[in-house]
């Protein structure tokens, strides 16, 4: 007689689904799959069983759109250059050997308040950076496929060419 539901036990209800909120924030902090193993305690094999279930799918999705909107952004800012100001303070703190202490003391100096650290200056400047090359050709090949923006135009020509081929072939048929 052969037993029923004779593997592990699923962790889904004990290790996943109370979870979900921790998830929900390491996925919007960028945590890969990996790591969610990893945190989660459970298997590899499992995790991506765990993701046919609808409800972690979609957690995982659309915890996910936020970061993914911002790494676009990103990329897009690289991509065409950007200025940012930049604020550099020099500070100074003066140090007193023990002789001098001992004398500003005597005299009723406060050595503490003068050995504090003070702003001496604060220069203020603004950079640019200047666009990414390599930023740009990636965002064209994903938002500008139908200009021919590819890494492989062979393959983009040969795929324009079966396209064209399966048109003229399903035309036929229809006389």
């Amino acid at each position: 007689m052969a037993r029923k539901n004779s593997g592990r036990k699923s962790k889904y209800e004990t290790h996943v689904l109370p979870r979900f909120k921790e998830i929900a924030e390491w996925c919007r902090q960028g945590a890969t799959d990996k790591e969610l193993i990893k945190a989660l305690g459970i298997g590899k094999s499992a995790f991506y069983e765990y993701l046919k279930i609808p409800e972690f799918s979609e957690l995982l999705k659309n915890s996910r759109i936020s970061t993914v909107q911002e790494l676009k952004c990103a990329m897009f800012k690289r991509a065409i250059g950007f200025t940012y100001t930049e604020t550099e303070k020099t500070v100074e703190r003066i140090e007193f050997d023990k002789s001098v202490k001992k004398i500003l003391l005597e005299n009723g100096i406060d050595v503490e308040a003068l050995e504090q650290p003070k702003l001496i200056k604060t220069k203020i400047s603004e950079k640019h950076v200047l666009p990414d090359p390599t930023s740009n050709l990636i965002l064209l090949k994903h938002w500008d496929k139908e200009a021919g923006w590819t890494s492989d135009p062979q393959t983009l020509e040969l795929k324009k060419q079966e396209f064209e081929h399966r048109k003229k072939m399903d035309e036929e048929k229809m006389f």
